[in-house]
């Protein structure tokens, strides 16, 4: 006879990258967005501080990034090395993305690809990530 014993790992992560549908071509994002490739909005943000990395320097007008992404959004969670510890799939993980009712992502931006609106260390909730991945 087996079982299997389920048991917590403890993952030490750093950033989230965020894979978000684009679903209204430049109704919803202009085609010259920073980190918009084709159809998709791609970033890596540090948990702790909201910050995007890779955002381009003589950025001086976004101020919101605003997508209706519904089930489509791919979040991961990765660790100091990269390595994907956990991603959600499917609705926005509340705790950590800022948006509304699992379907949206709202973004705050500065020139300098901070998050203003990203929620403090001591208010992010990471249990929202349910999907195990190795």
């Amino acid at each position: 006879m087996k079982f299997t014993r389920l048991e917590p790992i403890q993952y030490e992560v750093t950033e989230v990258h965020v894979r978000l549908p684009v679903r209204f071509g430049d109704e919803d994002m202009p085609y010259d967005f920073p980190l918009r490739v084709g159809d998709v909005w791609s970033a890596a943000i540090e948990i702790e501080t909201g910050q995007i990395k890779n955002w381009p320097n003589g950025i001086t007008e976004v101020s919101h990034l605003h997508l209706k992404v519904c089930d489509e959004g791919v979040y991961e969670l990765r660790g100091p090395k990269g390595r994907v510890a956990i991603l959600q799939d499917e609705y926005v993980p509340h705790g950590l993305i800022p948006g509304m009712y699992g379907d949206y992502v709202i973004f705050h931006l500065s020139p300098t690809g901070l998050i203003t609106n990203w929620p403090s260390v001591d208010c992010i909730i990471l249990e929202a990530f349910n999907h195990k991945y190795d």
